[in-house]
């Protein structure tokens, strides 16, 4: 409760005041869509209808929450808070939100094997397409276009753990990742000391990262 008023009351991004920060992880949608996607999860977590109402305040306050978003990622949260404001309101509104991007998912572009490609897609390809499959089965749960968001999950899950050919996954699969870019995965067993020898070392990394996901494939699955 207390970072939430924090956050609503001293508004702004983070860059404003860390602006080194801008060269590695800008704020291109704003802050706007994290306000109401904390207002959303506050009502979720607590039940009260006092950050519900607080979220769609915000909804209504800030336009560019209302339209059709063009991903769903750790930059825009615009999806995701609508959804869970059909959630936690149940408001036909919000439905709405959540059933046009689901279409707008069904028709952007895929990879020859069936990766979904959006325009933010060329660096690390993978947490978009796990970020959607994760928005599509929370939206089959809440009862929206549920056959196709359970087969779109399903599909880019199995893209991603080697149906197109080989694993992504760390530790898993037929030929998964060896040298993630992981300082931790780099670095020999203690108390063996860690530098850029090992981090320009070109074999496998000493420490198995099982369970982690590389950022992914072209838009040519390589």
């Amino acid at each position: 409760r207390t970072l939430f008023n924090f956050a609503d009351k001293h508004r702004g991004k983070y860059t404003d005041a860390i602006p080194q920060a801008s060269n590695f992880y800008q704020s291109w949608s704003g802050y706007n869509d994290e306000l109401v996607w904390a207002a959303a999860w506050m009502a979720k977590a607590t039940g009260e209808s006092a950050y519900s109402d607080k979220a769609e305040d915000f909804y209504d306050e800030f336009q560019n929450v209302q339209g059709r978003p063009s991903e769903f990622s750790w930059d825009d949260k615009t999806a995701g808070a609508q959804l869970l404001l059909w959630d936690v309101t149940g408001k036909n509104k919000y439905k709405s939100n959540v059933e046009e991007f689901l279409d707008y998912l069904w028709n952007v572009d895929y990879t020859p094997k069936g990766l979904i490609w959006l325009e933010s897609s060329q660096w690390g390809s993978l947490r978009y397409a796990a970020d959607l499959a994760h928005f599509a089965m929370q939206a089959a749960s809440l009862g929206v276009d549920t056959e196709n968001s359970l087969e779109f999950a399903e599909n880019q899950m199995n893209y991603i753990l080697g149906d197109a050919g080989r694993s992504y996954v760390c530790g898993w699969g037929n030929n998964p990742p060896e040298r993630p870019h992981h300082r931790a995965s780099s670095c020999p067993d203690q108390p063996k000391e860690c530098g850029w020898n090992d981090f320009n070392n070109q074999g496998p990394n000493p420490q198995v990262l099982s369970g982690a996901m590389v950022g992914g494939p072209d838009y040519n699955d390589n």
